[in-house]
């Protein structure tokens, strides 16, 4: 069973494609590298606090929702 907190890199590139945002345009929207994404959504570095509410307004969700897993991902 998965846990809540490993899903997170599921749901940030989910919802980035979602919004039709490649790693590039999250990642100057964000501030940051296109790598970090890429770093972020493979797992390889854990999201600050910071960085999930940045992202979580650039997203215009919860934060809750970075972490979250639903029965329907696109809801």
């Amino acid at each position: 069973m998965t846990t809540r907190l490993e899903e997170y890199p599921n749901r940030i590139r989910e919802i980035r494609k979602q919004r039709g945002m490649t790693q590039k345009e999250l990642a100057q929207a964000m501030g940051m590298s296109a790598v970090n994404i890429g770093h972020l959504e493979l797992e390889r570095r854990d999201p600050s606090l910071s960085n999930l509410r940045a992202l979580a307004k650039i997203f215009g969700i919860p934060t809750a929702s970075l972490l979250s897993v639903r029965d329907n991902p696109h809801g």
